[in-house]
């Protein structure tokens, strides 16, 4: 739709009301009864909560709901539960625990390659076949 189709459309009254909106008059439109236009004020203010932004774009809310709940500090309360026992009348059977067969843990012993000192290590972190012991790292 273009312009021009859009102006062809309007009564002389709508364009008298556009033209002194373009204009800088504020138009009074006579078709939309009084009542519905606080009705549809109504049902916009409803919906969107009351809020005002000053000149330096703070924002500052107004909720009416006063069932929200707020943010509220950290406190120490006093502990209020209670242990009732609901499965009092469930016992543990009684059974002999499994032996342990593992054997226990061994390190391996190693020789550095620069001081010659054996130590313990952990066979996991023994790779190569030339280790310096942590004194050697830095050297």
């Amino acid at each position: 739709m273009s312009m021009n189709d859009f102006i062809n459309m309007l009564n002389d009254e709508q364009k008298q009301a556009l033209l002194k909106a373009l204009v800088g008059d504020s138009p009074t439109v006579s078709s939309v009864p009084e009542e519905v236009k606080k009705e549809s004020i109504k049902h916009i203010q409803s919906s969107t909560p009351t809020a005002s932004v000053k000149e330096d774009f703070t924002m500052h809310r107004q909720d009416d709901n006063s069932n929200v709940r707020r943010k509220e500090p950290v406190k120490a309360r006093k502990n209020e539960w209670q242990d009732m026992g609901e499965d009092r009348h469930i016992e543990t059977p009684q059974f002999e625990r499994t032996p342990r067969k593992r054997q226990p843990y061994k390190k391996a012993e190693v020789e550095c390659s620069v001081c010659g000192k054996t130590f313990k290590e952990d066979p996991k972190c023994i790779h190569g076949e030339y280790y310096r012991c942590n004194r050697c790292i830095g050297r």
